[in-house]
C-alpha cells in the first residue's frame, strides 16, 4: 500500500485508480448512510476522491489510509448535507428496491433469506439517527477499529464506545418492531 501512495504522491493515475478500486465501495457506503440518497453519495465519494488526490501530500501515514480518506468521505458528507440543509427546506428521498422471483433451488432460496435479514437490517439501520447509522456502518460494515473512528469522526473514545453500545440497542430495538410487524402479517 505504501508503494502505491507514494507512486500516486508522484502524480501517478494508474496507481490513484488502484486506490479508487480498494475503497470505492467502503466510501460509496459510508457517504450513503450520511446522504440518504445514491446521487448524492455517488457525488459525495467522488468528491472525497478528487480531494484525496489533490491532497495526497498531506497523508503522513500515521494511520491507516482507509481511515485517512474516510474521514475526508465523512467530512465531505457532512458539508454537503450542511449546504443542502441550507438551500432546501425539504430533503427526502426514499430508494426502491426490486425484488427477485422466488426459485425452488436451495443455494438461490439460501440467498435469499441472506437478502431478506440483510433487507431487514437496512430497513432498522434506516430508522436510527445519523450518528448511530455512521457508528454502526463505520464498525461493522467497514471494520473500522473504534480508534480509527475516532479519527474519521474527530470524536472521543469514549463517546464512539457509548454511541456504539447504544446504536447496537436501538439497531435491536428497530429490528425487533420490523420482525413483530412481520410475524404479525403473517398471523
Amino acid at each position: 500500500m505504501e508503494l502505491i501512495i507514494a507512486k500516486v504522491k508522484q502524480g501517478d493515475m494508474v496507481a490513484f485508480n488502484a486506490l479508487i478500486d480498494e475503497y470505492k465501495a467502503m466510501a460509496f457506503t459510508l457517504a450513503l448512510k450520511l446522504m440518504k440518497n445514491r446521487e448524492d453519495a455517488e457525488e459525495v465519494a467522488q468528491d472525497a476522491f478528487v480531494k484525496a488526490y489533490k491532497n495526497i501530500g498531506q497523508f503522513e501515514g500515521k494511520s491507516k489510509f482507509s481511515t485517512w480518506l474516510y474521514t475526508i468521505v465523512y467530512n465531505t458528507a457532512l458539508t454537503r448535507l450542511r449546504k443542502k440543509q441550507l438551500d432546501m427546506q425539504d430533503i427526502d428521498s426514499h430508494s426502491v428496491e426490486s425484488s427477485s422471483a422466488l426459485s425452488e433451488s436451495g443455494m438461490e432460496w439460501r440467498n435469499l433469506q441472506r437478502d431478506e435479514r440483510s433487507s431487514y437490517i437496512k430497513q432498522a439501520l434506516e430508522q436510527l439517527v445519523e450518528e448511530d447509522q455512521v457508528v454502526i456502518t463505520l464498525f461493522y460494515l467497514n471494520e473500522n477499529s473504534l480508534a480509527e473512528i475516532c479519527e474519521i469522526t474527530n470524536w472521543e473514545l469514549s463517546n464512539v464506545k457509548v454511541r456504539l453500545h447504544r446504536a447496537r440497542k436501538r439497531l435491536l430495538i428497530e429490528l425487533e418492531k420490523l420482525l413483530e410487524t412481520e410475524v404479525r402479517s403473517l398471523l
